[in-house]
């Protein structure tokens, strides 16, 4: 554990590190800073130079000028880094290079200034090149930000115009079904407009640009509030609690569309009876169901009158329940409609989910 410990904290430090010289690199100077920043690297490397004279052996007369030209170079800029660098040459070959005092070039002297200078050059070529690199990838990212900030506009538009136009053809049918006589063909039309409209609000909902992670409990109060407005229906009391439940989006469609069509079934069915319903529905998250998956059971219950003699959901020819059995296929899930002991009709669908890739944010 100890090691592992030390280990993700090397990458760490490491990433910190690269970061702080980064913006060392690409941070921008003053004219006052850089022409401060190299006298006090030309004084400290002199004066440090001086120092270590009588401890060092012969052969040393650049040592510390090179750090300081690299910290110039780093920490100030390319031409102060340039400048620091001549004048340290200067005063390596006038105060640290035999003969002491002169400024003379001998063979001994230019082969010293030659390794000095191509250690220099070195330095200023590495880093120019790093912070041309570092450039190069601010603008690539650059890019890469606004192309992704354009094509989630054009996804945002795209399912805009999606749920406008699914609410386009509810409001068609609506206005269909107040010119057709017929009750049974004026109901179907109402209720294929309830679903439209319900499967339009779902789409703004699951796809707003804002929603990177889901809850199911925040998910289905607001997709089952839509249900209750879509239906025009007043008198219909929702009572909804739910445990949190992170949900992935292509668990989001179906479950939603089957708590939508329950609710919607249960209000249909109290309307017909004339009665004022009261619909409960509960989200209870009950606990790990293997592979990473957690199980999960959604319960919807009316006071209506309740379900006829020898009901059987395979064999029932509502829409609405057709539409909710496929997608509790789809889920992996499974579905049942019963009596209620104290009256009215609950609905189960028992199911699993795999987490989010991306987790729920906290």
């Amino acid at each position: 554990m100890a090691g592992q410990m030390v280990t993700s904290a090397r990458p760490e430090r490491s990433g910190r590190f690269m970061r702080a010289l980064g913006a060392a690199l690409m941070a921008r100077r003053s004219p006052r800073y850089e022409i401060t920043f190299a006298l006090s690297a030309i004084a400290v490397s002199t004066g440090l130079r001086h120092a270590l004279n009588d401890i060092l052996p012969p052969g040393f007369p650049f040592l510390t000028f090179f750090p300081a030209v690299m910290l110039t170079l780093v920490l100030s800029s390319l031409r102060s880094g340039v400048v620091v660098g001549v004048v340290c040459g200067v005063i390596a070959l006038h105060s640290f290079i035999e003969p002491v005092g002169r400024l003379t070039l001998d063979p001994g002297s230019i082969l010293a200034l030659g390794f000095y200078a191509l250690i220099i050059g070195t330095e200023v070529i590495f880093i120019t090149a790093a912070r041309r690199a570092l450039w190069q990838r601010i603008r690539a990212e650059a890019r890469a930000s606004h192309l992704a900030q354009a094509r989630s506009l054009m996804f945002s538009e795209l399912q805009h115009r999606i749920s406008n136009n699914l609410s386009t053809v509810a409001a068609l049918l609506r206005l269909q079904s107040q010119q057709i006589t017929d009750e049974t063909a004026r109901h179907a039309l109402m209720a294929a407009q309830s679903r439209i409209r319900s499967i339009s609000l779902l789409q703004r909902r699951l796809h707003a640009p804002d929603m990177q992670d889901l809850d199911a409990a925040d998910y289905l109060r607001d997709v089952l509030a839509d249900v209750v407005e879509v239906a025009g229906a007043g008198d219909v009391q929702l009572d909804f609690s739910a445990d949190s439940l992170p949900l992935p989006h292509d668990s989001a469609v179906p479950l939603g569309l089957i708590a939508s069509e329950l609710v919607m079934n249960a209000i249909e069915h109290a309307a017909a009876e004339g009665r004022v319903n009261h619909v409960t529905a509960r989200l209870k998250v009950n606990g790990p169901a293997g592979q990473g998956r957690t199980a999960a059971t959604l319960e919807i219950r009316d006071r209506g009158p309740g379900l006829p003699e020898g009901f059987a959901l395979e064999r029932s020819d509502s829409l609405g329940l057709i539409v909710a059995r496929q997608f509790a296929t789809a889920l992996n899930g499974e579905l049942s409609l019963n009596r209620h002991p104290q009256g009215g009709t609950v609905a189960r669908l028992g199911f699993a989910v795999d987490p989010p890739q991306g987790g729920l944010a906290a």
